[in-house]
């Protein structure tokens, strides 16, 4: 079993996951949101949290920029390197960066109007930003640190042409198309925006990022439920109307056709979110991201926790396997890249080496290597006398304990006789046993529900159906189905009672009709399974 810890830094944010991987089996062990003032101190105290001492970290890195470039296919990689670092500098000239400053990975993807070229999404990062971390955890085992817009595809089972669009305090859109990343767009607006008005009035940031998780909106009315849990509905909706129609003219400048739309990060925790885009986006399915591992039907903790913390979880999926080794800021190995099988010294050139001079760095390599050589071959053969002669004595002694097996296994053999003589007694008797706990069992797996179940659904509707709210009938129409009609005159009524359904837990994988309205009475249709 292999194990990762995610975390996912977004100004004073600090998101953490850390995952297991037994085979094609995820678990998430613990997870979590806090805000910090330091961000050495707060990284260091989610390590010892989660005792992740010794294993693979997985970081983002923050505030990139995105670019595309094209280039000749025909090129080989160092080629391609050497003319998009041109194309770049190219930019930074015309942008007034400093290219010095940044450090870039790239992704080359198919040209759909020219197939003689790729296409590069070009990423670059702040260098002082990444040596920070990089410094914090590096005593550490840091294994990738990757921009959270490309490592977000991990969640997903792509089978489709689909848009991710992540909502922190950058709001960012992935699009995934044929499988593999199309594009990647950072939008105008973010959440940041709601989080830096309130907390000038709150003066606490995590009251102000917890905002989101107390929000509920229904439908594209975005009316307000409950106005005392959503106190800052005013100003947390402006924004993601905003988001939503940035977001609908940039999926519509596509060539491509999206089918789904996958909505993530703090704006995934607003309930209801994906009904009130839907709204924008009449013809693709949108649906809050759950990661493709986690069943929302065997969890204890409701999955809104998991969501929260999709983009650690995408994280710590990178040093699980899934990472893209393109776009991975973290260094290398200073032994990886060297070619070995191609170092080669001449006994002339050895002879016309003056040992006298000190050496230059190439020399200092080579000698460096071969006094490794050197010791290894040492060490083997040091080692490799200890262990045969280890190795002898053992043999002995299994053979001394191979004839005390065997003669156990003589006496063991009479003992069996013996225990056969009882054997068709006793079978006698467990098939009496097994018959009447197989009609036991029969009997309780033809119950398809607990008897008290009705009832005590029927008991907590009771206690939380609003006033203005009438039920028109209740349907257990198969299994542990429920259909439920309900009318009420006002929409929010209707809406306060399926957040309570939702929120009370009575029953789950809740859905509902967007509702028909006749005379002055709205009719609902709400189903869901009991628990």
């Amino acid at each position: 079993m292999s194990s990762c810890l995610g975390i996912y830094v977004d100004r004073n944010l600090i998101k953490y996951a850390k995952l297991s991987r037994n085979k094609d089996n995820f678990k998430v062990e613990s997870f979590n949101v806090e805000t910090f003032e330091n961000l050495e101190t707060a990284l260091k105290k989610v390590i010892v949290e989660t005792d992740s001492y010794k294993i693979p970290i997985s970081i983002n890195i923050s505030n990139e920029l995105y670019n595309y470039f094209d280039v000749f296919s025909v090129l080989e990689k160092k080629d391609i390197t050497k003319s998009l670092d041109i194309e770049f500098e190219m930019l930074c000239e015309d942008k007034g960066y400093d290219k010095g400053l940044l450090e870039s990975r790239y992704i080359l993807m198919d040209n759909k109007d020219d197939f003689e070229k790729y296409r590069a999404l070009y990423i670059s990062a702040n260098k002082k930003e990444i040596d920070e971390k990089l410094g914090i955890l590096s005593n550490y085992k840091l294994v990738s640190m990757t921009p959270v817009s490309t490592s977000i595809t991990n969640l997903i089972e792509v089978d489709e042409n689909v848009a991710i669009i992540n909502m922190e305090n950058e709001t960012q859109i992935t699009t995934i198309v044929d499988g593999h990343i199309e594009r990647v767009d950072v939008l105008n607006t973010g959440l940041g925006d709601i989080v830096e008005t309130i907390n000038s009035s709150e003066l606490s940031w995590k009251k102000s990022y917890d905002v989101f998780k107390n929000t509920i909106i229904y439908n594209n009315d975005a009316t307000s439920l409950d106005k005392n849990e959503n106190e800052y509905f005013d100003i947390v909706m402006p924004v993601i109307d905003k988001i939503a129609q940035e977001m609908k003219r940039t999926l519509n400048s596509f060539s491509e056709n999206i089918s789904k739309v996958y909505i993530t990060g703090m704006g995934a925790t607003i309930s209801n979110i994906d009904l009130y885009f839907q709204d924008y986006f009449k013809t693709v399915q949108c649906e809050v991201l759950k990661p493709f591992f986690i069943d929302p039907g065997s969890l204890k903790i409701p999955t809104k926790e998991y969501i929260e913390v999709n983009s650690a979880i995408a994280l710590a999926l990178d040093g699980l396997g899934f990472l893209n080794k393109e776009v991975n800021f973290a260094p290398v190995s200073k032994f990886e890249n060297i070619d070995l099988e191609n170092i080669k010294i001449s006994k002339e050139e050895l002879k016309k080496t003056n040992w006298k001079e000190p050496f230059d760095i190439q020399e200092k390599l080579i000698a460096r290597l071969i006094a490794v050589f050197v010791m290894a071959i040492i060490v083997f053969i040091t080692f490799g006398g200890i262990i045969v002669s280890d190795g002898n004595k053992k043999i002995e002694s299994a053979n001394e304990k191979l004839a005390e097996t065997k003669e156990q296994i003589g006496i063991m053999d009479n003992q069996i006789s013996q225990i056969q003589s009882y054997t068709e007694t006793y079978s006698s008797i467990i098939n009496s046993v097994d018959s009447l706990s197989e009609a036991t069992t029969t009997t309780k797996n033809n119950r398809v529900i607990e008897k008290d179940a009705i009832p005590n659904l029927l008991n907590k509707i009771m206690f939380i159906i609003p006033q203005q709210v009438r039920i028109v009938s209740i349907e257990n129409t198969e299994n542990k189905h429920i259909v439920i009609e309900a009318v009420s005159e006002k929409y929010e009524q209707l809406g306060y009672f399926i957040a309570a359904i939702k929120n009370d837990g009575m029953l789950i994988n809740v859905q509902s009709t967007s509702g028909t309205k006749s005379d002055s009475v709205v009719q609902i249709t709400i189903e869901g399974d009991l628990p």
